[in-house]
């Protein structure tokens, strides 16, 4: 059936694949054919699988006695059923309802639409009768109430007009101080008016009086209307899942109410009971945004991209990281094994930041050996520079995981051995701070003061020590001569305690004989020389070693404070670095500008022996798992000294190319790795190889190179003697 103003469609499915549409246009009556839309399960009715003349077609998995989805979701967000056009002037749309199941299973879309019955009142306000839970806050206006506007050329004949008085709002209230003459209130207030003049300009003023000021009764009042604003109302949609109540519901749980100590300055740890606690609510993490802004600057971000750093630089030092954690050992029984002495590069630590910065000092983390710290600083006394800390580990040799900028140039650093993840930090200024490099930023822990720290000089040396079970404090020395023992307290400051200031020594002294300057001209500019290097006894906790710029080292203690107990001069030189011996606790070896390393016994006032380099020597270490193998850095030149060999010329030397003057050298835990450092802010990282197999017992073996080197002196062999048996003894 087929109407002009009402039109109706029926569709079946069990019909073929296609149906006549008509439809009445300019008076004529057209068909056309119409697709059938339907579902992916019912199109499968059409089709039958037959193998080998058996029907094997599977039943439909579809139980019509359960309802399905589609006939659940009525919401238009849920429906995903698609909308299918007819060409003609009207279009038609399926109805919303669904019509049951007939007994064959036939489905049935019917759609009536009658536009003269369709009728929309706009006027009608949607909000009549809404109960709101708060009265004090006026509901927003509906977004489905749309008014109504009239056409242009048509107005209303009447508008009826409603006048209501509003509430009356005071801005701001005086009260009447004026009454009406002959009334009771008038009366008084001439009274008070005639005793005002009579104190005033009258007899009654002749009285002791005192100014004071105070303030009026009268009040200036202003009403809540007028001071507070009406609220912006605006119509806002909000969309939560049930994964955001999750994470919201959490961070609330995670909200603790912490307790601190009192952050008063305590010299002495009190009793627990005597500090106050502070009550205050954990601050809950910062949810994290959604631009790439906002994500980059999180640690979880930073984090994530330093393990995935570290994963990318495995794959292409893979080879020097396996070498570089001894998983290729050498053969001992390899019948071409040669003893040369090789030194393999592994990598460099540089980055583009860095370089051309001196690296001042370098220090390696006691509990977690693959991660070291590099201070880059100045070198040459006019360098201008800033300071740089770097944070590196050997799982990433490409880029530093932290990077700390100052305005300071940082001239030594050093690790806690009680906090890992505290380093304290040296500054040309004088300043010490502790940072903690679990903080991408900078986050200092403790920092000195100018009160407590009156060094303005460059720190060169600083250490951590714990003194016969004390807390761990720090120890620096400086250019003027101080060495100073510093604190950490609750309030992040460090309280500096004077312990020492090393003095100019006069007169002939034990150890390197020197030429006596001619004293007509000998004119010493400061009686305090700078202290270049400090090393702590191997034996006693309380003594510690250091090396001045004019060639001494001063023996001194905790306990002796402004005096040392031994000096000796070592080098006609600075002394530039020093160090015990891992298999010989009495055995010192150090280092000077006078391009000579020398060797002490404790207890010996002469040099055991001195090994020649090709310039100023800066650094020397010796081998952990080879007592007789040692390595120099001086000028531009590594030289690998093995003493049981030959101590005239080193046993091999390597020259790093260009203008380079190499400052730091130290030997890895394992023994199989060397660190080099130079002033173009590189670290090498080399794994010495072919190097002779470790003598089962090597204090022996040492003492008899010793014993050797002292064949020409039997004087000291007799003191040599004399001085083990009294070790022995006292040991027993």
């Amino acid at each position: 059936m087929v109407e002009a103003d009402n039109i109706s469609v029926v569709l079946s499915n069990t019909s073929p694949k296609k149906y006549l549409s008509a439809y009445e246009l300019n008076g004529s009556i057209h068909t056309k054919s119409v697709k059938d839309i339907t579902s992916t399960l019912d199109k499968r009715q059409f089709y039958k699988v037959v193998v080998n003349g058996l029907d094997v077609t599977p039943n439909n998995i579809v139980d019509p006695e359960y309802v399905t989805l589609n006939d659940l979701t009525t919401h238009a967000a849920f429906d995903s059923r698609s909308r299918y056009k007819i060409e003609g002037p009207f279009k038609f749309s399926r109805s919303r309802s669904r019509a049951g199941l007939d007994s064959t299973g036939t489905k049935f879309y019917a759609t009536t639409i009658n536009l003269d019955d369709i009728e929309i009142d706009v006027s009608q306000n949607t909000e009549e009768g809404l109960q709101t839970g708060d009265d004090k806050v006026s509901p927003a206006p509906s977004a489905f109430n749309l008014p109504k506007f009239p056409s242009i050329t048509s107005y209303p004949p009447e508008i009826c007009i409603t006048l209501k008085e509003t509430e009356t709002v005071f801005l701001i209230s005086l009260p009447c101080l004026s009454y009406e003459k002959g009334s009771l209130e008038g009366n008084l207030t001439e009274e008070d008016n005639a005793f005002y003049d009579y104190i005033t300009i009258g007899k009654g003023k002749n009285k002791k009086v005192v100014h004071e000021e105070t303030q009026t009764q009268i009040k200036m009042v202003q009403s809540r209307h007028v001071l507070a604003t009406r609220p912006q109302k605006k119509n806002a949609i909000s969309f939560a899942s049930v994964w955001d109540m999750h994470d919201t519901y959490a961070q609330i749980n995670e909200t603790v109410v912490i307790e601190d100590d009192d952050e008063m300055v305590m010299y002495d740890t009190p009793a627990s009971y005597m500090l106050r606690k502070k009550r205050k609510k954990a601050e809950l993490e910062k949810r994290l945004g959604k631009t790439f802004e906002e994500i980059a600057a999180t640690s979880q971000y930073l984090d994530a991209v330093l393990l995935m750093e570290r994963v990318l630089a495995s794959l292409k030092f893979a080879a020097e990281q396996k070498k570089f954690r001894g998983l290729f050992q050498m053969d001992p029984l390899a019948l071409d094994l040669i003893y040369i002495y090789k030194m393999v590069k592994l990598w460099t630590y540089e980055y583009e930041e860095t370089l051309n910065t001196p690296i001042s000092c370098i220090s390696y983390n006691p509990k977690y050996p693959s991660i070291c710290a590099i201070s880059h600083g100045k070198y040459g006394y006019a360098d201008v520079c800033r300071g740089i800390v770097c944070i590196w580990s050997s799982k990433n040799p490409s880029k530093p995981e932290r990077l700390y900028r100052f305005k300071d140039p940082v001239t030594c650093v050093s690790f806690s051995k009680k906090h890992p993840n505290w380093l304290a930090c040296g500054f040309c200024n004088g300043d010490v701070i502790i940072l903690d490099i679990t903080s991408y930023s900078i986050k200092i822990k403790a920092k000195s003061k100018r009160d407590t720290n009156p060094c303005h000089d460059p720190i060169w040396v600083i250490s951590w020590q714990s003194v016969e079970g004390d807390s761990e404090f720090v120890m620096t020395t400086s250019q003027d001569g101080r060495i100073r023992k510093f604190r950490k307290t609750k309030t992040h400051d460090f309280i500096s305690t004077p312990l020492m200031r090393v003095c100019t020594v006069e007169g002939k002294l034990k150890g390197l004989e020197t030429t006596r300057p001619c004293p007509k001209h000998d004119v010493p500019i400061t009686r305090y020389p700078a202290v270049l290097c400090m090393v702590w006894h191997s034996t006693i906790d309380h003594c510690y070693l250091v090396g001045t710029d004019e060639g001494c080292i001063h023996r001194c203690s905790m306990h002796y404070l402004n005096q040392h107990m031994d000096v000796y001069r070592a080098h006609a030189g600075p002394v530039t670095d020093m160090c015990y011996s891992p298999f010989m606790d009495y055995l010192l070896a150090s280092c000077g500008a006078d391009n000579a390393i020398r060797m002490w016994i404790e207890g010996m006032d002469d040099v055991i022996m001195t090994l020649i380099c090709p310039g100023a020597v800066n650094g020397i270490t010796f081998c952990p798992i080879n007592s007789t193998i040692l390595i120099s850095a001086s000028a531009n030149t590594v030289s690998v000294w093995d003493l049981r060999r030959k101590t005239h010329k080193p046993c091999a030397e390597y020259s790093f190319p260009g203008d380079v003057t190499l400052t730091y050298i130290r030997f890895a835990p394992c023994g199989h790795n060397v660190f080099v450092g130079d002033t173009l802010g590189r670290l090498h990282t080399f794994h010495l190889e072919d190097t002779p197999i470790p003598p089962f017992n090597q204090k022996k073996l040492l003492d008899d190179v010793i014993r050797k080197a002292l064949c020409t002196r039997p004087h000291m062999l007799k003191q040599l003697d004399k001085l083990l048996k009294f070790k022995k003894r006292k040991c027993s």
